[in-house]
């Protein structure tokens, strides 16, 4: 019998076999380890020392060559030293080895760092950079100017150069070399602009200054046009907005008012001359047509809101108002007057609100923004000041007495002009006011509270106009 015991078992040569690993493994295994780090790496990672923080995208272009800022300060420390302040030795170069690119960084480094010398005359090679101050602060007041909508460029062409710029409404405040301006872009022509400067200084001549003077250009014009648009500037009137409910700042209204009348009456334009506004019939009746247009369009509207329900409501009485106010300037007396008034005629100012009206530091009321003046009857102006006064004290009879005997102390009111001013009232200016803006200009749902503030003067006003109509009857006008 054969000895089997140091015979192999070749079940278990063919597992040794199997589960044998591939010999990339071994070799794995046996490989010295060169490139271990004794732990240098985790101890690095492990630094308390912070990491720089980079800064963000957009501030990586730099202004004055347009090489990227990241990149100049890497190349930069690879030639100059690391961040930390530690020497670096730069990799020994051979002698055909080019030096363009760092010359290149070298002298971008350069140019951002030094400080540039002067050349002759004290400019500086950089002078429209942005470390010129003066240059800084010039280009923050255009920025600003730019940013209100107005051209920087037309205050060059004034000749005027502003240190600080404040919006008020339509205009700019803008503090300059020759004092506050008050700059506005205007929609008038230039011969518009042309004739009110001319106007103003006719008014000038004959001792009225109450109001604010066009600044001109080095070629004496009063406007400049940049990029289309058209502008003028003023001098700025130091006070405050006219307060309708003080009666001192009231009369001062009324006699500054009457001497514009009176200053402006014989102007006569050389060149361009606005339409006349003595068609009074006319005009009104326009008016009243468009409350009564616009009542029939509600009355075929299905969904109706607020406001037109109020409007509807409201609106007959208005009408009887309107047909009442233009009987009277058909009126005989009051038709004769204004063919009278036409031969020799007053600039009205025509938008006599308490912010075109200046209360100044010595006492006397300022006229300004007269961009709608034009002749007519000075009723219109002073209808139109007397009806704001009435609506701020709830038209209280006193009112009205103290803003005619102060308009009547430089020359009196005639009894057609009475007629004319009791019409004038008598209309529903106001009312047709909001209903124009609002369905003509734009449906506002905040226009339902002004409606409503008509309806609640209402009471007050008809009050007014019933005795202010019964003191014209007793002068003997024919209402």
């Amino acid at each position: 019998m054969a000895d089997n015991k140091g015979s192999k078992n070749p079940w278990q040569e063919l597992w040794k076999e199997l589960t044998k690993p591939p010999k990339w493994m071994k070799d794995a295994d046996n490989k010295p380890d060169a490139k271990k780090d004794n732990g240098k790496k985790a101890e690095a990672d492990a630094s308390t020392r912070p990491k720089k923080r980079q800064p963000p995208s957009w501030w990586s272009w730099s202004q004055s060559d347009g090489v990227p800022v990241r990149k100049q300060r890497k190349q930069a420390r690879r030639s100059s030293g690391s961040a930390s302040g530690e020497p670096h030795s730069p990799k020994p170069r051979s002698a055909g080895s080019s030096r363009r690119t760092d010359v290149r960084v070298e002298a971008g480094h350069r140019a951002r760092r030094s400080v540039p010398r002067s050349r002759p005359g004290g400019m500086s090679p950089l002078s429209n950079s942005r470390d010129d101050p003066s240059r800084t602060a010039l280009s923050g007041i255009q920025g600003m100017i730019r940013r209100h909508g107005f051209a920087p460029n037309a205050l060059n062409l004034y000749g005027l150069t502003a240190t600080k710029v404040e919006p008020f409404g339509p205009v700019l405040r803008l503090r300059t070399n020759r004092g506050l301006i008050a700059l506005k872009k205007s929609i008038l022509a230039p011969k518009q602009i042309l004739f009110l400067h001319e106007a103003l200084t006719y008014a000038a001549e004959k001792n009225y200054t109450r109001y604010a003077p066009f600044v001109l250009t080095a070629n004496g014009q009063p406007y400049v046009q940049v990029g289309g648009e058209t502008y003028y500037a003023t001098q700025w009137i130091r006070g405050q907005e006219v307060n309708f409910r003080s009666m001192q700042q009231l009369a001062a209204s009324s006699r500054s008012l009457a001497e514009f009348h009176e200053a402006t009456r014989g102007f006569e334009p050389k060149g361009y001359r606005p339409e006349m506004l003595f068609d009074m019939v006319p005009r009104f009746r326009d008016r009243r047509d468009e409350l009564a247009q616009w009542k029939r369009r509600l009355e075929r509207k299905s969904r109706k809101d607020d406001v037109d329900l109020l409007y509807l409501k409201l609106i007959d009485p208005y009408l009887e108002q309107a047909d009442r106010a233009i009987g009277v300037m058909k009126g005989p007396s009051v038709r004769a007057h204004l063919l009278y008034e036409e031969e020799d005629p007053v600039l009205c100012h025509l938008d006599l609100t308490p912010y075109n009206m200046v209360w100044a530091q010595n006492g006397q009321v300022y006229l300004i923004d007269l961009d709608f003046c034009s002749f007519g009857p000075r009723t219109l102006d002073v209808a139109h000041l007397l009806r704001r006064a009435l609506q701020r004290s709830e038209w209280e009879e006193g009112v009205a007495r103290h803003v005619l005997v102060n308009y009547n102390s430089l020359r009196m009111m005639s009894l057609a002009e009475y007629e004319l001013l009791y019409g004038l009232l008598l209309f529903p200016h106001r009312f047709w006011r909001i209903a124009y803006q609002h369905y003509e200009l734009g449906h506002d749902p905040h226009h339902l509270g002004f409606f409503q503030l008509a309806e609640a003067e209402e009471e007050r006003r008809n009050q007014f106009l019933t005795q202010f109509g019964k003191q014209v009857q007793r002068m003997g006008g024919g209402l």
